[in-house]
């Protein structure tokens, strides 16, 4: 069995009740967008601050392309609870159409690298270790295995 299947999987319906359940948990939520000739990886890290600056619960969240073509936007939210969080992730982006992964807790907002393919090799490493100076047909070939995984982790979603 492969990390990416040991990963557990949610949705943004399930994090209210987790976080109650076990407050230092962390979830790192994924989706692809696909234009034209751009593929730009949504992710969000969400977690439980140990030492808020003013809420408790805090998200990253970040929009790259896989290629690099145009700047990364980075945002923070914070919010009160999870539950106001989720609202204002939703008001960002919807939200409801992430795959949410526990990571485990050695994963961190400052340790974690928000870049498609570093991330998507942190998180599966049967994808094999991400290297920038590989050919491009081996990074493309890296990109279209990563795109296939988590459109497989989509529809397994939608069993949860």
């Amino acid at each position: 069995m492969s990390n990416g299947d040991q990963l557990p999987l949610y949705t943004a319906t399930q994090l209210p009740v987790l976080f109650s359940d076990d407050a230092s948990c962390k979830f790192i939520a994924l989706k692809i967008k696909s234009e034209e000739d751009n593929t730009a990886l949504h992710a969000i890290y969400i977690e439980q601050q140990s030492q808020p600056i003013e809420f408790p619960f805090g998200a990253l969240i970040t929009v790259t392309e896989w290629e690099g073509k145009s700047e990364r936007e980075e945002f923070f939210i914070e919010a009160e609870s999870v539950e106001l969080l989720m609202e204002k992730l939703q008001r960002f982006d919807e939200v409801n159409s992430f795959v949410f992964l526990q990571v485990p807790n050695s994963v961190t907002i400052d340790t974690v690298t928000m870049q498609p393919q570093q991330l998507f090799c942190l998180l599966f490493p049967e994808l094999g270790g991400f290297n920038s100076d590989a050919p491009e047909e081996i990074r493309f070939g890296l990109k279209n295995s990563s795109v296939a995984l988590l459109h497989r982790l989509e529809s397994s979603k939608s069993n949860i």
